[in-house]
């Protein structure tokens, strides 16, 4: 198995060279890739078990057996697909990560893809906890030009810098913040900033998290960030105290403390927590919200309505009342009344 594997790891490597000028649609022997990889999932799995790929949503990364069932029998037609079955494949195989670069700079026609390849190889050495060898390998990565050429070496700094925002370590964020490029990377800066001041809650006083939010390049937009560390805890009575002691948290513009208290009264039922009673106020509260706030794509009362009449679950009368008061149908068909 083990030369088969080779063999595959060096087709899908073939293929990523064989890229056609501006197509995604990449021809190679994906019929023999396509074999090896379903022969995989008969076998015992020996890799490392840290993920493929970079990371997703917070630290998510795929799964080998996540990643292996995508393919089935379907071609293997094009560069995101041939970079997918190659990173399995090494997953499988158990490279560490210089043999993975090694096969990499094999790939001389797609920089784009290679480094995809990189920050996989990056992400293993943050998720095993080796900052100094993601570091190394940041060197690596090659310029592309989109709109125009970049280094990319920005890209593997923000790896490190959400593995650090993911840990709540602010020293160790903030060391790494400017290498990221936070002016050229708002989105996925703003996103490391929200997942910082989170998890930098959930082990912190509120005097040192609100500190924390005063920070030059966080403010108080990221106060919501914090207080998810407690209502995803469902720390209703305590997230009370919070408000009474710092309004400053509030935000009554954003109803910032309705859409936390709610979050929170609705995780503590969930939990079992003893809470008090505070539905009617909570639904009076609701009713008062400005239509024009968002939650995403839906409207913010809605969201609150939601959480309300899920909160209150075995209580007809209430999940009525809430499921009434929502306006969008499609979010008015999820409080089921049973």
């Amino acid at each position: 198995m083990k030369q088969e594997l080779e063999e595959s790891i060096n087709f899908c490597i073939e293929a990523l060279n064989n890229k056609n000028k501006g197509s995604q649609e990449v021809n190679g022997n994906d019929k023999f890739v396509l074999e090896t990889l379903n022969k995989t999932l008969e076998l015992s799995y020996e890799g490392r078990n840290l993920g493929i790929g970079d990371y997703g949503f917070e630290d998510y990364r795929n799964t080998f057996v996540d990643m292996s069932k995508r393919f089935g029998d379907v071609g293997i037609t094009n560069s995101l697909s041939w970079k997918n079955a190659l990173l399995t494949l090494f997953d499988f195989a158990n490279y560490d990560e210089n043999t993975m670069l090694e096969f990499a700079k094999k790939i001389v026609n797609d920089n784009i893809m290679f480094n995809h390849i990189l920050k996989h190889i990056i992400t293993n050495c943050v998720v095993l906890g080796d900052i100094k060898k993601a570091e190394e390998f940041i060197p690596n990565f090659k310029p592309t030009i989109i709109f125009k050429e970049q280094d990319n070496l920005d890209t593997g700094y923000l790896i490190i810098l959400k593995h650090y925002a993911m840990k709540g370590d602010d020293k160790s964020f903030f060391k790494y913040f400017k290498q990221s490029k936070p002016v050229v990377n708002k989105y996925e800066v703003n996103e490391a900033k929200g997942l910082l001041v989170k998890n930098y809650a959930k082990n912190n006083e509120i005097e040192q998290i609100i500190a924390l939010c005063q920070h030059k390049n966080l403010g108080s937009k990221f106060y919501f960030n914090a207080l998810m560390a407690f209502m995803e805890q469902g720390k209703y009575q305590e997230l009370k105290q919070i408000f009474e002691k710092y309004p400053e948290l509030k935000q009554p513009e954003l109803e910032t403390e309705l859409m936390v208290l709610t979050g929170a009264y609705l995780k503590a039922k969930k939990l079992g927590l003893k809470i008090n009673d505070d539905f009617e106020n909570l639904f009076e509260r609701a009713l008062k919200v400005d239509r024009k706030l968002k939650w995403g794509d839906a409207k913010l009362q809605d969201s609150i309505f939601l959480d309300l009449g899920l909160a209150n679950e075995g209580n007809s009368e209430r999940m009525s009342r809430c499921r009434k008061a929502i306006k969008t149908n499609s979010l008015k068909k999820e409080l089921i009344i049973k």
